[in-house]
């Protein structure tokens, strides 16, 4: 069992420059990106599909979660 998490952007440094990491099922989106050392202040917006979500949601088995960052500029 497990869920996909897609990060973009600069988010993608946090784990090698991959498009996509195989996580085990259990815990928040939160806890997933703490695990592959996402900060998750640094994510602004999760996806499930074509569905807003949120760090706190915990993904079920074969889902895959979309997470961008914060952008800012001057």
């Amino acid at each position: 069992m497990s869920v996909t998490l897609r990060p973009v952007a600069l988010l993608k440094n946090y784990v090698g420059g991959q498009e996509q990491v195989e996580l085990p099922v259990g815990g928040t989106v939160a806890e997933l990106l703490e695990s592959v050392g996402i900060p998750p202040a640094l994510v602004a917006v999760v996806t499930r599909g074509k569905d807003l979500s949120s760090k706190s949601y915990t993904p079920q088995d074969g889902e895959t979660i979309t997470v961008l960052p914060m952008i800012h500029g001057g």
